[in-house]
């Protein structure tokens, strides 16, 4: 049965309902059976008798067509693919006449478009295919076909027209006539459907037109005297002149290339448009200009050079271009630079949650931040054998390893009274602990023959900074057989965390903490009756202090190894008009409240749920990846995966320290922290990670040494060499390609008479 939607409001109401909500969610996590819960619509036709759906005839005034993108795609290369034919369909809405534009559950699209009368529905499909240079679902061509909707968010809602509400019949517009409808459908597309990135550009390129677009650039990077025809290419709406210029804009400058870097720059262009043209030598020779008198053989050379490298789609450079000169037609905000954008950190809110508001209360205003984030690790040390599950199913236990990092001399000390207040009971209870193992030790001495076994409750949980292994092994076994507790340690210079480990090095600490926030095994075997043996899952927060400068130093060889994304930092700002800090008394009342706290934290047990709280957190999740594709920082995306689990964490402990009640101080507090924790790691250590993430990807995608001689064509030129040993990220230092050449030649491998002519291959004799 199918009844009809009236109005905007009804239904964005239909899709929004929590059942459908929950059926989008896990359709997409590959249930089957949820999917075909989902809300469904019928845009091609009018219900039959009696609102019967089965048997309609009658073809309505709008027309669905689905886009399905190949099954196996990879997630970066269907999210690219995606974002192209998103823009391609938004940009032709006007043509299109579009009425709907929808993400699938699956891989794919959902379009609406109105109706043209006199068509059949299949006809209205190859027209709309045709306009968009893309094969439609040939399974979807009946007008009873449904589409099973998701919600109406930004991310699956992406246009909406009134006139969608318009439940009519189909109505022959009889101000056109089918000759011009004809001419419409004439430019003539090979449709090989949306299987990858490289197909949808070929069809990119494929329904060019002489269009009129407006050229973005002013100034003209042609030497050629074809400028007319590269003028009158267009892609997708904009002018190959126009892609050309913004690419050279930003990555050349702004600069004409000219001898010295000509070479380089058209190799740089030609792999990045030869996506969008084809893979063509010759669409190539239309569309990238022969800068400063380049020779026409090597010129060739050169493009030919980049159609022989693998490919891999759209280009990341390529796609920067686009979404730059999109926007710009648009008049929508370019990709936004992060460090200009975030010179100063989040305000943190003025409300906080419960207890954080008089956590920090004591405490001038430029500290606040500071405190509030230290004081969740020491509080942590409270919980035992308590589990948070995430949304993504995984069970987190409380860990927060904290440091504050702020210049010298700014008052990094702030932090330290309120967390010897919250440890003031754990102090007391290790004390009796440490004196019960000290007697043991002197009632057994080493070279005692029967010793008495230790007494198995002795549980110490707040260390020292000076420790062997075996020590802090023990801590570990001792703490998780006594109610999986937390150990804990604070130390005023984060390069004193090397004291905890035998070994006293900076990489033996980054295993910790990775171990830790992972809740990893930990522990050692021995032979000896006199060893420590025991191996139990690692717990273990502390709080740290350091300069930006030492922060760097100190994990400057892990920064791929996500321990700087398992830390929660914070940082001290000193306003311009700050005056001299004034700390209000840590009184009886401060810490008969913090007491109260502890117990209630100390009670707590099992696993405990807030669904509030992981609706959040996955929301924070997709507001990361648009800020990051926003910025154009991989680094931000890296890093904003565990500092939203760690956010996450932050927010659970607020609920339970509050009763469990979720509240809208939490929601705010935890979305704070986050954008607070991101902004101070990239502040301090964005740069070095893009660097690391960089060297990754060109580690890994080397697949042993190239022979290099075999990468050139039989007769090549100096210049092309130097060319080859820049894609493979060899010195181009004219002395050392110079010798490589001698070496060749004198291991006959070729024969040139200078440098500068034609240097030919030599062709071995067979034996």
């Amino acid at each position: 049965m199918m009844r009809p939607v009236q109005s905007r409001e009804e239904y964005v109401g239909l899709r929004n309902k929590p059942a459908n909500v929950d059926y989008t969610k896990q359709a997409r996590l590959g249930n089957p059976e949820a999917k075909r819960k989902m809300l469904q619509f019928c845009y091609s036709c009018m219900p039959a008798e009696g609102g019967k759906l089965k048997g309609s005839k009658t073809p309505s005034n709008s027309v669905g067509m689905d886009i399905d993108f190949a099954k196996d795609m990879p997630k970066e290369e269907l999210e690219s693919a995606m974002k192209i034919m998103i823009g391609r369909v938004l940009q032709m809405k006007e043509d299109l006449n579009l009425l709907m534009l929808e993400r699938s559950a699956s891989k794919g699209l959902h379009i609406v478009f109105k109706r043209i009368g006199w068509l059949t529905q299949e006809e209205n499909l190859e027209w709309a295919q045709k306009m968009l240079g893309v094969e439609f679902d040939k399974g979807a061509k009946d007008i009873t076909r449904v589409f099973f909707t998701p919600t109406a968010s930004d991310e699956d809602l992406l246009y909406l027209s009134d006139d969608l509400f318009v439940n009519e019949e189909a109505v022959v517009d009889e101000g056109r006539g089918k000759k011009e409808v004809e001419r419409e459908i004439k430019p003539e597309v090979e449709n090989n459907g949306c299987n990858n990135e490289e197909q949808i550009s070929k069809e990119h390129s494929n329904s060019r037109t002489d269009g009129n677009s407006e050229d973005i650039e002013e100034r003209t990077c042609s030497t050629t005297d074809d400028e007319s025809l590269k003028t009158s290419l267009t892609y997708n709406g904009l002018q190959y002149k126009s892609i050309v210029n913004e690419f050279l804009r930003q990555f050349n400058n702004g600069q004409t290339p000219v001898e010295g870097n000509r070479n380089v720059m058209t190799f740089e262009l030609a792999k990045a448009l030869r996506s969008i043209c084809n893979y063509d030598m010759e669409f190539l020779k239309q569309v990238i200009p022969r800068y400063d008198n380049f020779p026409e053989d090597e010129y060739e050379r050169t493009l030919q050079s980049a159609l022989d490298e693998p490919r891999r789609g759209v280009s990341y450079k390529l796609t920067k271009v686009l979404e730059a000169l999109y926007a710009r037609q648009n008049n929508e905000a370019p990709k936004v630079d992060y460090e200009a954008e975030n010179e100063l950190p989040p305000e943190m809110p003025r409300k906080l949650p419960y207890p954080l508001n008089f956590m920090c209360s004591k405490a001038p205003e430029m500290y606040r931040a500071a405190i509030c984030e230290a004081v969740f690790a020491p509080l942590a040390v409270y919980v035992h054998g308590v589990k948070f599950r995430y949304w993504d199913g995984n069970v987190h236990e409380p860990t927060f390893m904290s440091v504050l990092c702020a210049p010298m001399s700014i008052g990094k000390g702030c932090v330290r009274l309120p967390i010897n207040i919250i440890l003031e009971d754990l102090l007391k209870r290790d004390e009796s602990n440490r004196a019960r193992e000290a007697e043991w030790k002197v009632k057994n001495p080493s070279a005692k023959q029967k010793k008495d076994p230790r007494p198995s409750d002795i549980c110490i949980q707040v260390l020292i900074d000076n420790l062997t292994d075996a020590v802090f092994n023990q801590r570990v076994y001792d703490a998780d057989k006594n109610g999986e507790r937390f150990l804990y340690t604070s130390v005023d210079e984060l390069d004193t965390l090397k004291n905890i480990t035998s070994r006293g090095t900076a990489s033996e600490v980054s295993i910790l903490i990775r171990k830790a926030f992972d809740n990893s095994k930990h522990g050692q075997e021995r032979v000896g009756a006199d060893s420590v043996t025991g191996i139990a899952p690692l717990r273990f927060n502390f709080n740290a202090s350091t300069t930006p400068r030492n922060l760097q130093k100190f994990f400057c060889h892990e920064m791929t190894t996500g321990t700087i994304t398992r830390l929660s930092l914070s940082t001290i700002i000193k306003p311009a008009d700050a005056k001299r800090p004034v700390f209000k008394e840590y009184d009886s009342e401060y810490i008969d409240e913090v007491r109260k706290i502890t117990q209630k934290l100390s009670s707590l047990s099992g696993e405990i749920p807030c669904p509030n709280c992981n609706e959040f957190a996955e929301q924070l999740c997709d507001e990361n990846e648009k800020l990051a594709a926003l910025y154009g920082s991989d680094s931000y995306l890296t890093l904003s995966y565990r500092s939203t689990v760690i956010a996450w964490l932050k927010g659970m402990m607020l609920y339970v320290m509050n009763g469990e009640k979720w509240t809208k101080e939490i929601q705010d507090y935890m979305e704070w922290s986050l954008r607070y924790d991101l902004w101070v790691k990239m502040n301090i250590i964005g740069k070095m990670l893009d660097e690391a993430q960089n060297e990754e990807v060109n580690a890994t995608s080397r697949r042993g040494p190239a022979n290099m001689l075999m990468l050139l064509k039989d007769e090549f030129k100096i210049e092309d060499l130097i060319m080859v040993r820049k894609r493979l990220g060899k010195s181009v230092e004219i002395t050392q390609v110079r010798n490589q050449l001698q070496q060749w030649r004198l291991r006959k491998l070729i024969d040139f008479d200078n440098y500068n002519c034609i240097i030919k291959k030599v062709k071995l004799k067979q034996k």
